[in-house]
Formats: structure tokens, C-alpha cells, sequence
């Protein structure tokens, strides 16, 4: 069962953001035939990188199901929208489109997008109304208003409610930490994979600075130990966490050529076992990333994680070999080869680990042009998994498919 979920999770990421590129929401479901109407494009960036991104100059839409069906045409409603904009990890952008319904198109319309990947767009186009309503037809005016929120409801059902769901999930969540499954030896086969989400508390319609960058995440590490008779999985971590996070803190003095972003909350860290086995600890914590550009799309940050213990009863020495702080390193091309390294140093002597990842997109020519990046692990010092957080481990290395990086 968990195999099963993971599975599924690790084929979602892969395709569940890309499906969303483009989110189109019209400012109403009901229009006159032959008439202009508007829509608001949603842009979002699902990567863990701040990307450029080119805006449409047009955007073509065609009805889906009728024969011979024109093509239409929607424009920037701003005449001065810019041709690129930069957009955050986990945030979006949205711009105003219009255009005019070509005549002829009547009754319920699916249209769905010719250019671009993104969500099915619903209209009702209805001929317009001739009776004259005055004071007295309350009734005949309520009447009325209800077949108009009926048809709402069938021009949202010809979308249905699976494509309407995944739009709004899409734009809520997003990558947390590196999501990959990659394999090695080191004595014995095994497999090290990771799953990390993080989920928008509130709408940035909210308006409300702080509000909209209130996080809930779930990340889960697990080593699968292949090379036994029944393969189990040797020990996973569980990490939910409530977090704030600006990935752009605004008033960072050298923002002109660095970004400075921030991260500070709680996150809870257990294994799922028993007894001796049992693994478990809460922590609070700071993460300021900086990010320095350099010499056309290449960058490096670090990206320290100071932790505290808040609770550690089940593991009282473990700040002996993880130490008070996640040490990540990066450094390499936007869409290009990246390394990541990331250490930890015990409070004791000897104890530390050191952990890189190479990842290189494998959306190019050469390996057809698949998703995702070729990922390349190596792991040397204590506490790989949570289980051996005491244990210097064999050095292992391993590779695989990186989704999200």
C-alpha cells in the first residue's frame, strides 16, 4: 500500500503541474452571442527556481465538438503588458485577455486552448433577453435568475469537476524540497526516494502580504532495501512542517544583482516505528536563502536551515551527530547541470554527513526530449535515514530520475 502511493504521488508530480501551464478563468460563464468578453490567464511557476517567463501576445481558443468551429482570438487587455515577467517558486502570474465570440457559436461551449498546454474553459452563450422585467414580475425575475445559475452549473459540468479540482490544485501546491527515486549498491541494492509538497494556505486574492505566504508541507524520505528476499522498506522519514516563506524579501539592499529569500517554522520529524526503533523529534527553525547570479543563466545560494529542538525524547543525543543546521549549498545553470550539496555537523567531535546531487535536465534533444533531470547521489558520513541518526554508514552512491529539484 504505501509502495502503491508513493508510486503515485512520484507519476503525479511528474505530470500534474505541467497539465496546469496555463489556467484561463473567465469573468463570467454567461455571454450574449457575437459578444467581447474577458479572461484572466493565470501563469503559474510549479518549479523550485525562479523562472522568466514569456507572456502570450495572443491566445487562440477554438470550441471543442462543433464542427468547422472558428478559431478565436483573445488579446492583452493592457496595452503595455510586458513580453516576459519573472515569477517566484510556487507563485503565478495573471493578465487580462479579451476577445469577441464569433457568431454562429450558441448553447453550451467547451473551448479548449490550440497553442498552449492548460484547462478547458466553460461559456454558456445564451441569445439575449427581450421581455421587459418591471417591479411587479418579482417571481418571473427570480425565475429567471435561477435558469442563468442553471446554466452555470451545465457549462461548469461540461468542464466537470475533475479539470475544475486539478486547475485549483495545481495552483495551490508545489514542489517543497527535491522530489526524485534513485538507486545504488553499497553491500546491499536499495533505492532512496523523496516526496515533497507544499500547500498555499491562502489565496493570494487575499491581499494580505503575511497571509499569502502561509505554508503546510509534507516531505517523506525512504530507503527501500531491494536487495532483500521480501524488500522492505528499511526505515522512511516524515516530516510535516508549517512554515512562512518569501522567496523575494523585498527589502534585501543588493537586490539588484542577489535575491534574498526567508523561511522560518515548525516541522516534526519520526520514522513510524517502535520501541527501539521509534525515531522522533520536533524542531523550529530558520532557513534565509541568498542567491547570487553570475555570468549569463548561472547562479550560487546557500541555503542554511538552523533548527532548534523542541522535543527530542526519543533520540535525547541527537544534536551530537546532526548538529543544529542543514548546510545547503548550490551552484550551477538555471536549466542546465546543477549540484547540490548539503552538510551536517555534529556537536560532538566526529560526527558529520555530506550529501551532493547532480541533476541534469533531460528535456533536450539528446535523451528525447523526456521530463524530469538525470539525478546522481552520493551519501558519506552518520545518519543517512533517521533509524542510524547514530550510525556511520558506507558511503553510497546512487542514480535515477530527479522530478522536481
Amino acid at each position: 500500500m504505501q509502495c502503491a502511493l508513493v508510486v503515485f504521488l512520484m507519476l503525479w508530480l511528474g505530470t500534474g503541474f505541467a497539465r496546469a501551464e496555463f489556467l484561463l478563468v473567465p469573468e463570467t460563464h454567461i455571454i450574449k452571442p457575437g459578444s467581447r468578453f474577458n479572461v484572466t490567464l493565470f501563469l503559474p511557476n510549479d518549479s523550485s527556481e525562479e523562472r522568466v517567463l514569456d507572456l502570450p501576445v495572443r491566445i487562440t481558443l477554438r470550441a471543442r465538438g462543433v464542427e468547422n468551429a472558428p478559431e478565436i482570438a483573445l488579446s492583452p487587455v493592457d496595452p503595455d503588458q510586458p513580453a516576459s515577467t519573472r515569477i517566484a517558486p510556487g507563485a503565478f502570474y495573471r493578465a487580462k485577455y479579451a476577445g469577441t465570440l464569433p457568431d454562429g457559436l450558441t448553447g453550451n461551449l467547451v473551448l479548449e486552448l490550440l497553442e498552449f498546454e492548460g484547462t478547458l474553459l466553460a461559456l454558456a452563450v445564451t441569445e439575449p433577453e427581450t421581455a421587459v422585467v418591471s417591479p411587479a414580475t418579482t417571481s418571473a425575475a427570480q425565475e429567471r435568475n435561477a435558469k442563468q445559475v442553471r446554466k452555470q452549473e451545465v457549462a461548469d459540468a461540461a468542464v466537470g469537476p475533475t479539470d475544475r479540482d486539478a486547475a485549483r490544485f495545481a495552483s495551490a501546491f508545489s514542489p517543497n524540497e527535491p522530489n526524485y527515486f534513485s538507486a545504488g549498491s553499497s553491500g546491499e541494492t536499495n533505492a532512496k526516494f523523496q516526496v515533497s509538497l507544499k500547500f498555499r494556505l491562502f489565496n493570494p486574492d487575499t491581499q494580505t502580504p503575511f497571509l499569502e505566504k502561509l505554508y503546510l508541507a509534507y516531505s517523506q524520505t525512504s530507503i527501500w532495501a531491494l536487495g532483500t528476499s521480501s524488500k522492505p522498506f528499511y526505515d522512511s522519514s516524515y516530516r510535516p512542517s508549517a512554515f512562512f516563506l518569501d522567496d523575494d524579501v523585498s527589502q534585501w539592499p543588493f537586490r539588484n544583482w542577489s535575491r534574498l529569500g526567508f523561511q522560518a517554522g515548525l516541522e516534526h520529524e519520526s520514522n513510524g516505528k517502535d520501541a527501539a526503533d521509534s525515531r522522533s523529534m520536533n524542531t523550529i527553525f530558520v532557513r534565509p536563502t541568498f542567491t547570487l547570479p553570475f555570468w549569463k543563466d548561472y547562479f550560487v545560494s546557500f541555503a542554511p536551515k538552523l533548527y532548534d529542538y523542541i522535543e527530542k525524547e526519543d533520540n535525547p543525543d541527537i544534536a551530537e551527530y546532526r548538529g543544529h543546521g542543514d548546510y545547503l549549498i548550490k551552484v550551477g545553470k538555471v536549466d542546465g547541470l546543477q549540484l547540490a550539496t548539503t552538510l551536517r555537523k555534529g556537536t560532538s567531535k566526529d560526527p558529520y554527513s555530506a550529501q551532493f546531487d547532480l541533476s541534469y535536465p533531460l528535456k533536450t534533444a539528446t535523451f528525447g526530449n523526456l521530463g524530469g533531470y538525470l539525478h546522481l547521489q552520493f551519501f558519506e558520513g552518520y545518519g543517512e535515514s533517521l533509524l542510524d541518526y547514530n550510525r556511520h554508514v558506507r558511503p553510497q552512491f546512487r542514480i535515477g530520475l530527479m522530478i522536481t529539484r
